[in-house]
């Protein structure tokens, strides 16, 4: 196989479509061509080809996220794929260390993906990061709501409706742990790709305080997004919801986080809940990751941290992390892991804890890092603890 990994022509595109619709056995709409060519002139395209033939990809799409109030860059990987005659190979993991290699070199910190297998994917680096919480309700068992307040508007529309949000979408907490910047060319590519209907609530004088994203299924109304800044929003926008309670079987929402509304109903019973997997993520540059981290305290005194990557050797050896009056001081003291260290742990297990996933005292419980429990501790008292959220899917 050719070692030309980065693919740049109208050719290499038109393959590399090609070679999606066949692994991922998808049928060439106008509508599927249409937003797949969208996203496609974004990313940055890799391919392993035998002779002339594209035999594996994938893309590294270029994104930047707000983690609590840091401003990251983000590479989403997609579309890991390869014909089957050639699966198992290693072709789309040769692809995956050269775009992670790529984007060290550009410094960019961070990297989601969504698996098909996290044991794979865990030998790159990446780990579980990101959950999502399902709630699902039978039209019949919908609560009865009588709104308050009607001094505002709700508006509905269809996919031009997502440019009108995203301002707000940015602005709210939530959002800002993990999640996308969105940049206008990926509202573009959301509209393009799917069916959805927004209807956003307005308040009096015409400031958007919450919206829903919604799919209108053949039996089920299925909420992608519902974001509110007020009571009044949210009162009058699950009204909303409830006002299709005779042209829909059930009700759905998946959410970015383990959260639930079980405690807000007068009979929680009828509402299935159930939390699943979502995507991972890694530290792509654990030095330029911590540099800018928003810890939670001023004060650290310093810790070693044995961090093994074999994918990322940049990021491997024994790492001395110091805060003083709330400078961070972050130096690699040794390549040698046998070496003095507190914590002994993968970027895997780093990526958990500093994106709030879980707690090192946690991890250092069911036995997935070693070393000192106070170390530990000290460590988890300047980390952000809330959970990781992220809506969008690449």
């Amino acid at each position: 196989m050719t070692a030309n990994l980065r693919l740049t022509t109208d050719e290499d595109r038109e393959a590399f479509y090609q070679l999606y619709q066949y692994a991922f056995n998808r049928q060439d709409t106008p509508e599927r061509r249409a937003f797949f060519m969208d996203r496609y002139q974004h990313g940055r395209i890799y391919g392993l080809h035998d002779h002339d033939k594209l035999v594996s990809g994938l893309y590294s799409l270029p994104f930047e996220i707000n983690f609590h109030g840091v401003k990251y860059g983000m590479h989403g990987i997609g579309d890991v794929m390869s014909a089957p005659e050639y699966s198992g190979r290693g072709g789309a993991g040769k692809l995956l260390t050269t775009a992670l290699t790529e984007m060290a070199a550009k410094h960019v910190e961070l990297s989601y993906l969504a698996p098909f297998s996290y044991a794979y994917y865990r030998k790159f680096g990446y780990e579980q990061t990101f959950n999502h919480t399902v709630q699902t309700i039978a039209a019949k068992d919908l609560p009865r709501l009588k709104p308050t307040d009607f001094s505002g508007t709700i508006t509905r529309y269809g996919n031009d409706g997502l440019a009108l949000i995203n301002d707000f979408y940015a602005a709210q907490p939530v959002n800002q742990r993990g999640g996308l910047i969105r940049p206008d060319w990926w509202t573009h590519y959301l509209s393009l790709k799917h069916d959805w209907s927004v209807a956003i609530y307005r308040n009096a004088a015409a400031k958007i305080e919450g919206y829903l994203i919604y799919e209108r299924q053949a039996t089920n109304f299925a909420i992608q997004e519902w974001t509110t800044s007020t009571p009044v929003a949210f009162e009058r926008l699950a009204n909303f919801v409830t006002k299709h309670g005779t042209s829909f079987e059930t009700f759905s929402y998946e959410g970015p986080s383990d959260e639930h509304g079980l405690d807000l109903l007068a009979d929680p019973y009828p509402l299935t809940v159930k939390t699943v997997p979502y995507m991972m993520a890694r530290i792509v540059l654990l030095h330029d990751f911590i540099k800018k981290y928003p810890f939670t305290g001023t004060d650290l005194a310093p810790v070693r941290l044995a961090i093994t990557d074999e994918t990322l050797l940049q990021n491997q050896g024994i790492w001395e992390l110091q805060l003083a009056g709330g400078k961070v001081t972050l130096n690699r003291v040794t390549t040698d892991l046998t070496k003095r260290s507190d914590l002994q742990l993968s970027i895997q297990q780093l990526t958990k804890a500093l994106f709030g996933a879980r707690s090192l005292a946690s991890a250092w419980q069911h036995g997935q890092i070693k070393g000192k429990l106070a170390a530990a501790r000290q460590l988890d008292a300047v980390l952000v603890h809330e959970k990781p959220a992220l809506i969008d899917y690449f």
